[in-house]
């Protein structure tokens, strides 16, 4: 209900090896989990995540935030501003109802 993940992510995601997240009505998250630090991620969808603005906290070093990713779902995250560069292998990117 806050408007923030719960600390206790920021302290599990490196030792995590997920490969799907799906996160949906988080209504009250600026921010989103340190998902930069999962290298093997290969679905993301958020859905209904009205005041998330970046979809990372830090650039990527390589330029590429998630090297692993195939399918990229981003739905109803109207002031989401940036992406940044994705991969050449996603399969599946769908976006809507999202900011500019």
């Amino acid at each position: 209900m806050g408007a923030k993940f719960a600390i206790w992510m920021d302290n599990v995601m490196p030792s995590l090896n997920l490969e799907k997240i799906k996160m949906t009505s988080c209504l009250e998250w600026e921010t989103l989990p340190p998902f930069e630090q999962l290298p093997f991620l290969k679905s993301l969808k958020l859905d209904e995540m009205p005041r998330v603005k970046w979809l990372e906290r830090v650039a990527a070093e390589d330029g590429c935030l998630f090297p692993c990713l195939i399918e990229l779902v981003l739905r109803g995250c109207p002031v989401l501003k940036e992406l940044s560069s994705l991969p050449s292998k996603i399969k599946t990117l769908e976006i809507q109802k999202l900011g500019g």
